[in-house]
């Protein structure tokens, strides 16, 4: 977990505010500061509630506790569901064991190949990421099985429609990881979606697997010419998590900024500042697929760690 902290603060800057801040779990880069702006500080602005957000990097959900206890955390529509089946999660609706309303819909986060154009004018695909002797150089992909497994799979030929299908059985699970085993020495992990394209920005690798709107923020910023090709991309769902057991009056600070986030106004404010899909309508990138997660990613995380640690 990452401790990188933004404070926030309403129009009531009284002395102690803190300890009556609404406290968000959120991403860092560019989409932690387009939320800042879109989101957090005009909210701060409006109601006077103050707003820390701390920055974690999307992996194991932190338990809300302590000093940091937090009221919502921006999550994997995966790790939602997990997260609310293990009570970890205030359940928002629907029947108890059911976990398809444990979180608000916050958006939806392309995972694209990126790539340094200034040495691969032509865009590549996935099966081009794994040919090592016609581009030679080092690949990033995410420290996770998710989305890490899905493009093993497509760079081995398999079909976007049939991921899932393919990852469901033992045999396919080997396939992805035999893949994975071509790449090992050349691959650079990352483990956020502002290091995907961090890695990428600077030269680290020459291809990896990124966060689209975070590559879109460099690149606008004036940093390495980078491509980004979204066939066979991945569209993560993220919501945000409420924690349970609230007070009173922090389950409603935290609703009206959910209130807040789904307004129209503060919606397209956002697009403008966080651009997470193609401009091409065209281009539809394929849905990561939650509730195959919720089944398997325990499995698969283990089985990941362990080839990880695998010389």
């Amino acid at each position: 977990m990452l401790f990188c902290l933004t404070v926030l603060v309403g129009n009531d800057a009284r002395a102690g505010w803190r300890a009556h801040a609404l406290v968000v779990e959120g991403w860092g880069g560019a989409l932690g500061k387009a939320q800042d702006q879109a989101f957090f500080r005009p909210f701060a602005a409006s109601t006077g509630t103050g707003i820390l957000r701390y920055v974690w990097d999307g992996g194991s959900l932190p338990a809300p506790a302590g000093r940091h206890a937090w009221a919502l955390a921006l999550v994997e529509d995966s790790t939602a569901r997990i997260a609310c089946m293990q009570g970890r999660l205030q359940r928002l609706g629907g029947s108890p064991g059911s976990a398809d309303a444990c979180g608000v819909p916050a958006l939806h986060d392309g995972i694209a190949l990126a790539w340094d154009r200034g040495r691969i004018p032509a865009a590549p695909h996935w099966s081009d990421f794994w040919n090592i002797v016609r581009y030679p150089g080092k690949r990033g992909l995410r420290k996770d099985p998710r989305s890490t497994l899905e493009i093993a799979l497509m760079a081995d030929g398999v079909a976007p429609s049939d991921v899932y299908t393919v990852l469901a059985t033992p045999e396919g699970v080997d396939r992805a990881f035999h893949k994975l085993s071509q790449l090992r020495p050349y691959i650079v992990w990352w483990t956020s979606a502002a290091e995907s394209a961090r890695i990428i920005g600077d030269g680290s690798v020459l291809m990896t697997s990124a966060a689209g709107g975070e590559v879109a923020a460099s690149a606008s910023s004036g940093h390495r010419d980078v491509g980004l090709q979204w066939a066979q991309s991945l569209d993560d769902g993220l919501s945000w998590g409420v924690a349970p057991g609230l007070d009173s009056t922090v389950r409603d600070r935290a609703r009206a900024l959910l209130h807040y986030m789904s307004q129209p106004e503060q919606i397209a404010r956002f697009a403008g500042l966080y651009h997470a899909r193609p401009d091409d309508p065209s281009l539809q990138p394929m849905p990561m697929d939650a509730a195959f997660w919720q089944a398997h990613l325990p499995g698969l995380a283990k089985r990941f760690a362990d080839w990880l640690a695998t010389p």
